[in-house]
């Protein structure tokens, strides 16, 4: 079985950007045993640009999906907590709405992984394939970084539905 690693697209230089994420967020409580400590709906402000181009993911800072990749996702993980997040850009009177997904994590890193010396960053990641195969989409255990996978039929689905703003790449298997 084939899976990728699910990215914000760089190519899209001008994706919003939240100024105020540590101050309300606090990204080792997207568990689902510490989900309930983020507030069902929360507002953060933008960083004032001129035009934000709102794509179907942001994952550069916390990783949010908007409505549609939402319901592709439920398809696969019909019981999976979402939290609200708005994102407002008061120099554009601008506003959209996406969405927090509470990933079970899988504790499936390889050994085989390299990581930086104090182990807060993967510069390659190698997975374990039998602690996922049952899990079509989730994240992968990481105090860290946020890294989410697709299996290659939830990667299939994602594509085919045109969303802007994604990257899929090929994790390396153990």
């Amino acid at each position: 079985m084939q899976y990728f690693r699910i990215n914000q697209d760089t190519d899209y230089l001008n994706a919003p950007v939240i100024s105020d994420i540590i101050q309300q967020i606090d990204r080792r409580h997207t568990t689902r045993e510490q989900a309930h400590n983020i507030a069902e709906i929360t507002i953060f402000q933008l960083v004032s640009k001129e035009e934000d181009d709102f794509i179907d993911l942001l994952s550069r800072q916390l990783f949010l999906v908007s409505e549609p990749l939402k319901e592709a996702i439920r398809l696969y993980i019909p019981k999976l907590t979402f939290k609200m997040v708005i994102l407002a850009n008061h120099v554009q009177k601008q506003q959209r709405t996406y969405y927090l997904p509470i990933f079970e994590p899988i504790d499936c890193l390889s050994d085989k992984s390299i990581m930086t010396p104090d182990k807060s960053v993967i510069k390659k990641l190698v997975l374990k394939p039998s602690l996922m195969e049952k899990h079509s989409l989730f994240r992968v255990q990481h105090s860290y970084e946020t890294i989410i996978i697709a299996r290659l039929d939830a990667a299939e689905s994602i594509l085919r539905r045109n969303f802007r703003g994604i990257k899929l790449d090929r994790i390396e298997l153990e």
